[in-house]
């Protein structure tokens, strides 16, 4: 096993305000053990011969250095340009002096988040209208190169309705009972009566007798809808459903030299990280949500794990969900104590196991009894004042926001830490029709919407001007959805799903996902 370079060796320097939360025998202790580090230390980084194609010389690879995480508030903005047929990178959330007002994550450190950011976390309203456009248009533009709604260049004798015919709702005027196609976003008019609205204009549905094809469908989620126009200017609704998705492999086609991730640049290609995901089989990423720290029983529990790890293959990473507090935050000094006495005490857990101390990454997902209080997402990392003791003990620990996403290797995954299954349910306006599997049309609702929020902005607020981080596009490799619901895991449009569920009320179970074969194990 190679060692891992002096480079990587992130030594981190607390704040002085923190200073008093740290035990500085523990940390004397600490950088000993460091310096000390060549006599145990064992690492991920193995020999790995990628050039033998090209005369046999070896490449070593530190599989560490290809893992990253991305922040919400780091990733760039998109905007579809109809004039020009793509993409186009809005860079107005950057400050003044250029760089971008996102959190930036270093291992084992403070991310900082500039206070242009902070101010910028509602956006302005001109933000709140682009937001939805935003959205319509991504999908739309998806929805005009699936095969089916694609009109034909050469007819040769075909017809031309073998296809499927978008219309738009400005072009159904003085058309009386007539069916159309129309696909828009469910909103409410002024009186309460649901409407389908696109880029130009909207029209009243009736659901009378309205058959729903597969997803939730709750206002402020874009739908394909099939009906009548009728002498009352509305829709009679037969069908309605969600927006064909798109494969990730045919979007990376069309847009493959764009980076929606905006993860750190890879000098090797996609099918060299292919390769070298595949060949570690041996690595895993362990995910638990619902990690509550004021419960004895936890640690107790997280003790069994952390054993069981450090005498068999340690994990690559430890993915771990809020909330961190089985009741909501309350900001008062003795709360803030003893909320910040729990991640001391699972600092010093991970402590007593030095290897996966220094080796593990260990990824903090924020939840909803969290601090910020805030129920706007994405949700800011938690703050540093609460983490000190845990950034300086545990070399690659990362505090980030919910949600965020991992680039590892080829692959990306996206978490997200949020009871959304009860949201929707109890905001579906078109019941599920059969015999149908609850988790599946949840995951379908998400991925064929690509947006991990479709919710009104009454039942989840979103910041208008980070939206962007809250979309499904391109269709990840892997997605977590860490709900109190009951834990799952499946494959939807080659996109493996997970549910670890609630740690604390599942048992204490948890899920490991593996990378090298893209599944998981309950």
């Amino acid at each position: 096993m190679s060692q891992v370079p002096s480079s990587q060796r992130i030594h981190h320097q607390p704040d002085r305000h923190d200073e008093e939360s740290i035990d500085m025998d523990s940390m004397r202790h600490r950088i000993d053990e460091m310096e000390r580090e060549d006599d145990f230390h064992q690492d991920y980084s193995m020999d790995h011969d990628l050039m033998e194609d090209n005369g046999g010389d070896e490449d070593d690879v530190d599989i560490t250095e290809l893992f990253h995480v991305i922040d919400a508030f780091s990733m760039p903005r998109w905007s579809w340009a109809s004039e020009v047929k793509t993409f186009t990178r809005d860079d107005s959330l950057k400050n003044n002096d250029g760089m971008e007002s996102a959190h930036v994550h270093h291992a084992n450190g403070s991310n900082k988040l500039t206070a242009n950011a902070s101010n910028r976390l509602l956006g302005t309203a001109e933000e709140k209208t682009a937001m939805f456009r935003a959205r319509y248009q991504s999908i739309l533009q998806r929805i005009m190169r699936n095969e089916h709604f694609a009109p034909p260049v050469f007819t040769g004798g075909m017809k031309q309705d073998r296809y499927l015919k978008l219309t738009q709702l400005k072009a159904l005027k003085g058309r009386c009972g007539e069916r159309f196609l129309m696909f828009g976003m469910l909103v409410k008019n002024s009186v309460g009566r649901f409407c389908l609205e696109d880029a130009d204009d909207r029209v009243e549905l009736e659901f009378n007798n309205c058959k729903n094809t597969a997803g939730l469908f709750t206002e402020n989620c874009f739908v394909l809808v099939e009906g009548t126009y009728t002498d009352d200017n509305n829709i009679l609704v037969d069908t309605i459903g969600l927006p064909p998705p798109e494969l990730r492999e045919e979007t990376k086609k069309v847009f493959g030299n764009i980076d929606f991730l905006g993860a750190p640049r890879e000098m090797r290609s996609d099918e060299q990280l292919c390769v070298i995901a595949s060949e570690y089989e041996d690595i895993s990423f362990v995910i638990l949500s619902d990690l509550w720290l004021d419960q004895p029983k936890t640690f107790a529990t997280l003790r069994t794990i952390f054993e069981g790890y450090s005498n068999s293959s340690l994990p690559l990473a430890f993915i771990m969900c809020g909330s961190f507090k089985s009741e909501p935050f309350l900001f008062n000094g003795l709360e803030s104590g003893h909320y910040r006495d729990g991640f001391n005490t699972l600092a010093e857990l991970i402590a007593e196991f030095p290897l996966m101390a220094s080796s593990s990454y260990f990824v903090f997902v924020p939840g909803p009894n969290d601090p910020w209080g805030s129920s706007i997402i994405p949700r800011p990392k938690i703050p540093d004042f609460y983490t000190a003791k845990i950034r300086s003990l545990v070399k690659r620990s990362i505090f980030t926001s919910n949600p965020c996403r991992i680039k590892y290797c080829d692959q990306e995954i996206v978490i997200f830490r949020d009871d959304i299954m009860n949201r929707l349910l109890r905001n579906c306006i078109v019941a599920p029709s059969g015999d149908v599997v609850i988790q599946k049309q949840l995951v379908r609702t998400i991925i064929d919407g690509a947006h991990l929020s479709p919710l009104p902005l009454t039942t989840r607020q979103v910041s208008w001007a980070y939206d962007h981080a809250l979309r499904i596009y391109p269709i990840p490799d892997a997605l977590i959805l860490a709900d109190k619901f009951e834990a799952y895991n499946f494959k939807y449009q080659k996109c493996h799903c997970m549910n670890p569920g609630s740690f604390p009320m599942s048992d204490y179970s948890w899920m490991v996902y593996h990378p090298a074969s893209r599944h998981s194990d309950i």
